[in-house]
Parts: structure tokens; C-alpha cells; sequence
């Protein structure tokens, strides 16, 4: 096959497709087919049951096979004639797959899957390539497809894991039942293989690390070329495949659990052994038909029968033994300091200037006034995000908190940051105050034929909701709201629990942080449209009110969208004439006050990292396990990103009066993501872990550490629960089963079966919990010793009447 597939040649262009009567794939059968030949034959295929069906695959297959007896595996693939995406999320609609594949110009053929009805979507695209292309194309032309539709429908998931398999054929045809709506479509265009301006969604289509394929055909087939023959997997390695395969749905977990088994028995492991330590991480225990199933396979696949059981060792200590760094549970993280060459050059003189001259924390100096120059920067002034996905704009808004103790200077911080804004504020109210004056002024036959003026302001300060949409709607390119005591912000939420409810207060201020537009009709006011929600927050707080409020209030996301900075004690200042930057400071406001419209988009090198990043994100959400908010907060990061470069973009390249470049460099965005990643990041991990707590159950958590440590154990269940504490003893065994878990992932335990069928799950603790925390051992077995003698004496002490 070569040149264009256009609607001309469309008929005549053949593809090589190679076909199996069903799943063992012992014989087969090839043809070469014009998609639309192909499209027929998928459409007249049909039988009762799905697994009655056929199967087809663009690939030519050599003579060799497996153990099995089956030719369809990685090893026997000489050659690949174009590339198959398996959609089973059951999210997108076929039509929407159809027009999507279509505007990306690619020569296929899209069919929904057996499976497919019209409420859950299924289906498969076939996209050929210009000539026959070696196996190890496969991959990258499949995140070349798979990148470019994610960005296409705006999804998260598009190809299933099975997609990724070099050897993995489909059912065609369809299941002669009432619910399935059978269909087959052809796209004119490029193949695949041709079309290089989509190579930049490679990154973004790719597998992911977690992600597994489905074991369909041979994933032993090419161990040795992967692995190396006599590369022996450390005990680490080992227990990251079971924690990786319990980790991956669908039958994706098969071949991290295949390579698991594959490397024990290489090592003499025994069945019992094997299936010891695969027991916490499979549906069916110690005694799950499937881990045999692979443990049978494996020994047969490299001819290594079971070992003697007195060769093999002593069966109980199967299992990886995990050699980690447990996590200080009562540590402080320390946020990192203010870096250089990141920021704006402008914002970043200014902190240090200012921080010398006031004694204050330079990073909170530093991040309010990227929240004043959110609040500047005019909604009109938007990035869209993706190159292809037009529903997804980003402006400059951002919410910044500064959490610290009375005597580190919030205040103070934050009116030096705003104070350009306020001026500009300043002059907006006294415009407004002129106009009214001169509207109530009018005849009355005059006013009702004139519109009165605008309430158009920069600030919002201490309002209540109604007034706040009163000056919302007549300003829509965004405000800021600034509130020097958060805890009053977060109070006023709550004031109407009566009556109407926090939840409708809530719901207005999320609205303002994702920039939309907003109704609301009130009995007397009438209704009240907001053209543009749009409100940018920076406010100071101290520790404790912020803990009680996080522990008390709606967990509804309001508190994971701010920027926490943890904010350092204030120190001397000097005294000292101001410096130049101060004004340049001031310019620099009042300009991006006046920018214009503008659609900014990522350059190509910007595009590609912020997709990197994308994946980056997405491996960071793994931390909603230990600490549900930490994990919500990180999922935010993606549009953060964006809204700092936004910020960085107009801060740096304001070419005239109110007007920037579209392009955003990937210079920028680098920059952005290291102060986002080196920065934000590890001011919200110390918010997160200690002031809100490690852990979503941090109290608890400590206190069986505490016993842990206390009593020298190096095992510990449920029953252990009962004999500590109180805060112990309050655990059901669910909430224990998650301490655990979390201890598990810090690093302090590790899961060990129970040899009787049925009985609980036993936790081995990691030895280096004792060492490392010897001496806070010998603290907490003290202190518990002095509770219990305090109990002692009172209660022993008699009271003469």
C-alpha cells in the first residue's frame, strides 16, 4: 500500500488482514482487503454468542507457536499492515468517535465492538499504514492515534490496554441480539504511518508506566529480550509487580503478575511460596485458580518443575521482603524557599525587595502578587489549553492563601501585593460614584430611557453573597477578593445553616473559581445574571483555624483549590528609601489591567510538555490513598498549570498598550512547571501533612505507630487494636483494615496471609521501624508508662469523707 488514501484511490488501496477462527488461533487465514471489502465482511459476520465470533488483526504472522499450539503471539509478529484502538469506556458515543477520526483526516475504518450498545459504547478503529512496517512501529503509531483522539474528544481514556499488545487480535462481526446496534464506517485520508504532524500526541497517547496489556496471546514470549537472561529481579522490583498488578483493572493485571511468577520460579520458589506472596493481591486468596493457572504455565513455559519442599526452604517465608525507608510520622516537612530564576523577573525583584524591607517571608511577598496580578489580568485574556479541544479555555485566576502565625506579617504581606490593585479600585468606585451621581440626577421620563452606569471594581473585600453578585455582574473581566482573616470568609459560608444553607455560598464561590456564567433569582431581587464569575482570592490564616475548618466543614472541594503557602516567622527589616522596583511594580499592574482580548495558545515544545506534565499529574493523584484532600488538591494542577502560564505569558511579553503575543513559549511553561513542581507543590505537601494531618486518619494512624513502637512488635492484626489506647480501640475492623493500609504505605508494614483459609490478614512490620525510631520508642513506651501510673495514683488514692 503506498500514497494517499483519498475517496478516489479508496477502493483500490488493499490492506493485509489476517484472520482466526476463534481465540486458540491454531490455524488462520489471510487476505488482502480494501477497507470498504473489509467493512462488508465485518458487517455479514454474526453469531448467537460473542465468543462464536471471529477474529482479525492487521498483522502478518510467521509458523512459530507458542506452547499452546497458538500462532498469534508477540514473537511470531513479522510485520505489521496498519494499527487497531479498542475503546471499552463506554463514555463516548460512536458518532462522536466517527466525526473525530474523520477531522483528524486518517484513513480507517471505525466498527463498534460485539459487546457495543448504543448506552454503552464500544467500539474499535482499524487504521492501515502505507506499506508494511516492522513490529516495533506498532507502539508508537497507536499513541500517535490514541494522543491524538484524547486531545480531539477532550478524554482522559481512549485506547483499553489490550490496544498496546503487539500480537492482540478482535472479535468482528455482531451478536444477533435486540439491544446491539451493529455499525461500520469508513474515514477517507492519511495512514497513520504518514501523518508526522500527529507525532507531537505520542507523548500524551502513550502507555503509562501502570498501564499493562492484557495477556492475550505470549507475554513470556520475549522475557529474555526485555529482561535479560540472567538479570535475577530484587525483592523491591518483585513486590512493585504485585502491588502493580493489584493496582491495574480489566485483565491487565495478568502480566505484571506473569512476570512476578516468571521471576520466582526462576529463583526455586515453590507453588506454595509463589502463591503465599501473590495471595494479598489476588480476588481469590492463596488458593485463586488463576495465580496457578500462571504458576502451571510458567514451570511448563521454561521447563522448571516445582522443587522439593525441603529444597525450596520454609514455606512461611514466601514472599518479597521489602527492604524500605518507613516515613517519619511525626516529622515536619519543611517548605522549600523562594527560588530564583523562575518568577517574572519584576515579581521576583519586588519579593526580595520588599521582603528585605518589611522582614518578611519572600515567597508569600512573591505568590500575592501573582494572585494581584490574576485579579489584574483581564478574563478576555484567555489560553486555550489543548491544540484541538476548543471547550477548554483557562484564564489568569488564581486563589492564594498565606497560613501562618500571627507574627509572620500576612497582613501586612498582602496589602503591599494588592496595593496597585487597590488604586485602580480606588479610581473605579469614585468613576461609579460621578455616573450615579449624575443618573439620579435625570428626570424620571430620562432615567427610564437610560441605562444606569456600572458598578465595574477590581477588589471585592468583607460582603456578603448578594453584594457580591451585584458587583460580579457588572464586572466581568474578573475581580479579586481579598480578605486579610480567611476564618470570617469561611465563617460567613455557614451563618444561613437556618435557612438557606452554606451549600448555596459554596456553590457561588466555586463557580467563581472555574470562570463561568452564573444566574441566581432571590424573591424581591428579581433575577440576577453574572455575564462572567470570576473571582481570583488571596487571604492570610493562622494553623488551627484552618485545621478545624478543613476537619468541619462540606468536603466539597472549596479548600483544595487554594495555593497554600506555608509562611515563615517574620524577622528585623531595614529602613531604607523605596526602590525602583516598587514603581516598576506598580506599571506592571496597571498594565495588565488594560490588555485586551486575546486567545493565547502553547507553541508546539509548550504543547508537548504541558502533556508531560499532564502525566506527571496523574501519577501524583496515587496520593488521594493516604490523604483524600492532598490528592483532590493535585488534581487541580492541571488547569493551575495553565493559569500560571497565562500569568508568566502577560507579565513578560506585553509588547505595546495592551497587547501580547498568542504563542506561549515552551521556555515558559518549563519554567512555570518547575515553580509549580519545586515550589507550590512542596508548600502544599507540608500544608497537607502538617497542619491538616499526614494522613486522612492521622490521629489514629500515630497512635498504633505509637504502640507499635512502645511494644517492640513485629507483627500486629486487629486484635492488637483492642489492647491500646483509646483512640484504638474506637477502630471497627474497617477503619483498622485502613490504618493499616496507610502504615502499609509509609512504609512501616507489610501484608503477610494467614495460613488458615478464612482467617484475617497479619502485618509483618518493617524492622527499620525500629531502628530508625529507637529513641522515640524509648519516649513513647515512657510515656504511656507515666499515663498509666497518673492513672494509678488517682485511683488509688483514697478521699476521707
Amino acid at each position: 500500500m503506498t500514497g494517499h488514501a483519498d475517496g478516489e484511490d479508496l477502493a483500490k488501496v488493499k490492506v493485509h488482514v489476517t484472520f482466526f477462527k476463534d481465540y486458540a488461533a491454531k490455524t488462520r487465514t489471510t487476505d488482502d482487503l480494501t477497507l470498504i471489502e473489509l467493512r462488508e465482511r465485518i458487517m455479514n459476520a454474526s453469531a448467537r454468542e460473542k465468543d462464536k465470533l471471529p477474529w482479525l488483526k492487521l498483522t502478518s504472522f510467521g509458523n512459530r507457536r507458542s506452547i499452546n499450539g497458538s500462532l498469534r503471539h508477540d514473537a511470531n509478529v513479522t510485520e505489521i499492515t496498519g494499527i487497531e484502538l479498542d475503546y471499552d469506556d463506554e463514555n463516548i458515543a460512536f458518532d462522536d468517535a466517527l466525526k473525530a477520526v474523520s477531522e483528524l483526516g486518517i484513513s480507517a475504518l471505525v466498527y463498534t465492538s460485539p459487546s457495543h450498545t448504543p448506552d454503552a459504547p464500544r467500539w474499535r478503529i482499524l487504521a492501515p499504514t502505507s506499506k508494511p512496517r516492522p513490529p516495533d512501529a506498532r507502539a508508537k503509531l497507536v499513541a500517535r492515534l490514541n494522543g491524538a483522539l484524547k486531545s480531539k474528544l477532550g478524554a482522559q481514556t481512549i485506547a483499553a490496554n489490550e490496544s498496546f499488545t503487539l500480537s492482540q487480535a478482535y472479535y468482528y462481526g455482531w451478536v444477533n441480539k435486540p439491544d446491539r446496534d451493529h455499525r461500520a464506517e469508513v474515514t477517507t485520508g492519511d495512514f497513520i504511518d504518514q501523518r508526522d504532524d500527529l507525532a507531537q500526541f505520542e507523548i500524551m497517547g502513550a502507555k503509562a508506566a501502570d498501564q499493562t496489556s492484557a495477556v492475550g496471546s505470549d507475554p513470556l514470549s520475549d522475557y529474555s529480550d526485555r529482561y535479560g537472561a540472567k538479570r535475577g529481579k530484587t525483592d523491591e522490583e518483585l513486590f512493585a509487580l504485585l502491588k502493580q498488578s493489584r493496582a491495574t483493572p480489566g485483565k491487565g493485571w495478568r502480566e505484571p503478575m506473569l512476570l512476578f511468577i516468571g521471576s520466582t520460579v526462576g529463583k526455586g520458589w515453590s507453588d506454595f511460596q509463589i502463591k503465599s506472596a501473590c495471595a494479598p493481591y489476588s480476588d481469590g486468596g492463596i488458593d485463586d485458580p488463576d495465580i496457578q493457572e500462571l504458576i502451571d504455565y510458567t514451570r511448563k513455559k521454561f521447563g522448571k518443575p516445582e522443587p522439593d519442599q525441603a529444597e525450596s526452604g520454609d514455606a512461611t517465608s514466601a514472599g518479597p521482603k521489602v527492604a524500605v525507608d518507613p516515613v517519619d510520622l511525626w516529622g515536619k516537612f519543611v517548605p522549600p524557599s523562594l527560588p530564583r530564576g523562575l518568577l517574572p523577573d519584576v515579581i521576583e525583584r519586588f519579593a526580595h525587595d520588599q521582603g528585605m524591607d518589611m522582614g518578611a517571608d519572600m515567597s508569600a511577598i512573591a505568590v500575592s502578587a501573582l494572585a494581584v496580578c490574576a485579579g489584574a489580568i483581564p478574563d478576555s485574556v484567555r489560553l486555550q489549553v489543548k491544540r484541538h479541544n476548543t471547550g477548554w479555555f483557562e484564564a489568569a485566576r488564581l486563589w492564594v492563601v498565606l497560613v501562618g502565625p500571627p507574627s509572620s506579617k500576612k497582613s501586612p504581606i498582602m496589602t503591599a501585593a494588592a496595593r496597585p490593585l487597590r488604586r485602580i479600585d480606588a479610581d473605579q468606585a469614585r468613576d461609579y460614584a460621578d455616573q450615579r451621581a449624575v443618573y439620579d440626577k435625570l428626570p424620571k421620563e430620562e432615567k427610564l430611557k437610560t441605562n444606569p452606569p456600572k458598578q465595574v471594581r477590581s477588589i471585592l473585600q468583607d460582603t456578603t453573597i448578594e453584594a457580591a453578585q451585584d458587583v460580579a455582574k457588572d464586572s466581568p473581566d474578573g475581580l479579586l477578593c481579598f480578605q486579610d482573616e480567611l476564618s470570617g470568609w469561611f465563617g460567613s459560608m455557614d451563618k444561613y445553616s437556618a435557612g438557606r444553607g452554606s451549600a448555596k455560598d459554596r456553590a457561588f464561590w466555586l463557580e467563581a473559581f472555574n470562570g463561568s456564567t452564573y444566574s441566581v433569582q432571590r424573591v424581591g431581587r428579581g433575577v440576577v445574571y453574572i455575564e462572567n464569575l470570576s473571582i481570583s482570592l488571596i487571604g492570610g490564616i493562622q494553623p488551627e483555624p484552618i485545621r478545624k475548618i478543613a476537619d468541619e466543614a462540606v468536603d466539597d472541594g472549596l479548600l483544595q483549590r487554594v495555593l497554600p503557602i506555608m509562611v515563615s516567622p517574620a524577622k528585623a527589616g531595614r529602613d531604607e528609601a523605596a526602590s525602583p522596583v516598587v514603581a516598576e511594580y506598580n506599571a506592571l499592574i496597571r498594565d495588565l489591567h488594560c490588555l485586551g482580548n486575546a486567545t493565547l495558545r502553547f507553541d508546539e515544545g509548550a504543547q508537548a510538555y504541558r502533556q508531560e506534565l499532564e502525566l506527571k499529574h496523574q501519577k501524583l493523584l496515587s496520593l488521594e490513598f493516604v490523604h483524600g484532600k492532598l490528592g483532590a488538591h493535585l488534581g487541580k494542577y492541571d488547569g493551575i498549570f495553565a493559569r500560571l502560564c497565562v500569568i508568566w505569558h502577560c507579565t513578560e511579553n506585553m509588547v505595546g498598550f495592551g497587547d501580547i503575543p498568542a504563542a506561549i513559549s515552551e521556555a515558559t511553561a518549563r519554567r512555570v512547571g518547575a515553580f509549580l513542581h519545586g515550589f507550590l507543590l512542596p508548600h502544599a505537601m507540608a500544608f497537607y501533612t502538617t497542619v491538616l494531618g499526614l494522613s486522612n486518619d492521622h490521629d489514629c494512624v500515630t497512635a498504633v505507630a505509637g504502640y507499635i513502637l512502645s511494644h517492640g512488635l513485629t507483627n500486629i492484626t486487629n486484635r492488637d487494636l483492642k489492647r491500646g489506647d483509646r483512640v484504638m480501640r474506637r477502630l471497627s475492623p474497617e477503619a483498622g483494615l485502613a490504618v493499616f493500609e496507610q502504615l502499609e504505605a509509609f512504609g512501616w508494614l507489610e501484608r503477610t496471609p494467614s495460613r488458615l483459609r478464612g482467617a484475617p490478614t497479619h502485618w509483618t512490620i518493617n524492622p527499620a521501624v525500629h531502628q530508625k525510631f529507637a529513641e522515640r520508642a524509648k519516649a513513647e513506651a515512657a510515656r504511656r508508662a507515666e499515663v498509666r501510673q497518673t492513672i494509678a495514683d488517682v485511683l488509688g488514692t483514697g478521699v476521707e469523707p
